[in-house]
């Protein structure tokens, strides 16, 4: 009888090669495990020198070693399941590929109180801290945070937000898709992020909402020739290790981890995220046979009433989710609290 392909058996079947090859199995080696490619910002400019400085924080302790671009496993979806089974034991995961797994990171798609995604990710990783967010008891958080704005890229001319009527927009998040809907849109969900751009190219959708972070590498960029310059919502994104895993480390292992996590680099994902974001929106327009477009006040306005209505919809779904605004207002005027008194002269407070 023939047999069928799994693959589940497949994956396992690669796991158990990879860990067979000298130097897997020796001292306190960790497998960290990335979806997209190496040549992606926050691989090359963030995740990978952070590997290498805990490696080599650690004093010989510890080796993380990295292995980007799905080598260990393409599926998003499988991300966690392979860190709770210990094939990784670090992982990079996207909340909206399991969202039942962590109900409360949704708040974190809406640029309702701030579009800044240093703001918003130090509030995220000080809600966890303070143990505000739900969903994560089963593993180790070592950084969370979000991507700049999403924004859209179009195929089409763009004159205000009623040119989106209509129009076929690629969407990954529940609230995208209401966003689009309630803007004439129709969301198109299914769309990896490899297949973008040759969906815009063949002209099965006419747009999509990306940060600009990400235009290049995945080729938005040459499928679309149209901007907008209005934030819709950010993308929330973990790191996590494996807390058993963590737990068994030396304290010399931990110890280098933890002082190059959670902050510290966050602050290193968005600085590099933010960096590339400007860096490709300036080429972009420096292009003449580009179109941007600036939202003006009063569609801005509308969309920061689409934004508040998410915001109270999201409030609604739990009694636990009034405390968490809350004190992320808390934290959100700590953190500019924190950035003012940085920016001030020494000697002048």
């Amino acid at each position: 009888m023939k047999e069928t392909f799994s693959p589940i058996r497949a994956l396992l079947a690669a796991v158990v090669l990879v860990l067979a090859m000298p130097g897997a199995g020796r001292g306190e080696v960790l497998r960290f495990g990335v979806t997209v490619p190496a040549r992606t910002v926050t691989v090359r400019a963030a995740m990978r020198p952070w590997a290498d400085d805990v490696t080599a924080a650690s004093d010989g302790a510890l080796e993380v070693k990295l292995y980007p671009g799905g080598s260990l496993g393409r599926s998003g979806k499988l991300q966690y399941w392979m860190l709770k089974q210990g094939i990784l034991d670090i992982t990079w995961m996207l909340p909206s590929n399991t969202p039942n797994l962590f109900p409360s990171t949704d708040f974190f798609e809406i640029p309702l109180k701030t579009d800044d995604p240093m703001e918003m990710s130090l509030a995220f990783w000080r809600l966890y801290e303070r143990g505000y967010l739900k969903g994560f008891e089963d593993i180790k958080p070592l950084a969370l945070y979000v991507s700049p704005p999403y924004r859209f890229h179009l195929r089409f001319p763009y004159e205000d937000n009623y040119s989106l009527k209509g129009r076929k927009i690629r969407a990954v998040t529940y609230l995208q898709a209401r966003m689009l809907e309630e803007a004439g849109a129709t969301p198109v969900g299914g769309i990896t992020t490899t297949q973008v751009a040759e969906s815009l190219s063949r002209g099965l959708i006419d747009g999509a909402l990306f940060s600009w972070h990400g235009v290049k590498p995945v080729g938005i960029m040459r499928a679309t020739d149209v901007h907008v310059d209005q934030a819709i919502t950010f993308a929330p994104a973990i790191i996590a290790m494996n807390r058993d895993v963590y737990e068994t480390l030396s304290p010399k292992a931990r110890a280098a981890i933890d002082a190059l996590s959670g902050e510290p680099l966050i602050r290193r994902i968005v600085n590099a995220m933010n960096g590339a974001a400007v860096a490709a929106m300036e080429e972009a327009r420096r292009d003449p046979q580009r179109q941007f477009v600036e939202a003006d006040i009063d569609e801005a306005a509308l969309w920061r009433e689409r934004f508040a209505a998410a915001a109270e919809d999201w409030r609604t779904r739990s009694p636990d989710h009034d405390v968490l605004i809350e004190r992320y207002d808390e934290i959100l005027a700590e953190i500019r609290a924190e950035a003012d008194a940085a920016a001030m002269p020494d000697g002048s407070r």
